[in-house]
This record gives C-alpha cells, sequence and structure tokens, in this order.
C-alpha cells in the first residue's frame, strides 16, 4: 500500500513539472502559425522562418487534429526529431513523441481531439533566416491532420530540474 501512495505521490510530482512546462511555452506572444506540409512517411517538411536574438526564448509547438475513428491505431505513438538550423550553421535539436488519443477497439471513439504538442524551446543567437523540420524517427502510427507549426516569441524559461 505505501509503495503505492509513494508512486501515485511521485506520478502527480512528475505530471505538475510535465503542466508547468508545457504552460510555459504557451505563453509568451505567438507570432506565427504555419502550415505544416505533410511526408510521406509522416514527418513534414522544412519550412523556413525569420527570427531575431530579441525575440528570445522562442517556443515551437506542433498543432494538428487527431483523425477520428482510428481506434486501430491505440497503444501506438510517432516519434519526431525536430531540428532548427540556423544560416550561421548552429543548431538545436528535439525529440518528443504522440500518443494515440484512440480508446480500445471495444470502445467507441470521440470526436477527433486537438494536438497541441511542445517541440523546442530556444535562445535564438542572431537575426537570420531560420529551417525547422519535423522528422519522424519511424514511419508515423497515427494519423495528424491539418499540422502546422506554431511559433511563440518571449515564452517563460523552463525551470532546470
Amino acid at each position: 500500500m505505501r509503495a503505492r501512495t509513494l508512486a501515485v505521490a511521485a506520478f502527480a510530482l512528475v505530471s505538475v513539472f510535465a503542466l508547468a512546462g508545457c504552460d510555459g511555452l504557451l505563453r509568451g506572444e505567438e507570432v506565427a502559425r504555419i502550415p505544416l506540409p505533410r511526408k510521406a512517411d509522416g514527418g513534414y517538411a522544412p519550412v523556413r522562418i525569420l527570427l531575431k536574438a530579441d525575440m528570445s526564448p522562442v517556443a515551437f509547438t506542433l498543432y494538428a487534429d487527431f483523425a477520428w475513428g482510428k481506434r486501430e491505431e491505440h497503444g501506438r505513438w510517432n516519434t519526431y526529431r525536430v531540428t532548427l538550423r540556423g544560416s550561421d550553421g548552429t543548431t538545436k535539436i528535439g525529440e518528443f513523441q504522440v500518443n494515440s488519443p484512440e480508446l480500445p477497439p471495444v470502445e467507441s471513439s470521440g470526436p477527433p481531439s486537438l494536438l497541441v504538442q511542445p517541440m523546442l524551446q530556444v535562445d535564438i543567437p542572431a537575426d537570420g533566416e531560420y529551417e525547422i523540420e519535423v522528422a519522424a524517427v519511424k514511419p508515423a502510427e497515427v494519423t495528424l491532420e491539418a499540422a502546422q507549426l506554431g511559433v511563440r516569441m518571449h515564452v517563460p524559461r523552463l525551470p532546470r530540474i
């Protein structure tokens, strides 16, 4: 019983830090929302954006809709690598996963839900044109529709744990 209580408390603590981190990435000022063209492997074609150092810290977020009624996707996930490249050769990389919201096949699916997935928070070292790419690490198993790249400036810095 005590081990279960400790496990629940640990989960709650991790959840609070995770939610606080996500909340921080969604604050600041949204400066762009750019459609992401999907590639055959489930990743997205690179997009180019102009960024300035005085926008820092900048957060990049993936917005998309989950497809409706994809019960066969229950328990599956996509793994992505996000890469930000500057014209001066600077590179920032992050990885994240998107899990299917589908219920087990024996239950009915609800309507599609919106994905708001923080991907990367960075300080922009210099003004210039940057390329950001969201690549599938493995072929996508979860269907995402109408994907967009959200760009926010002056987001609160993530706490260090």
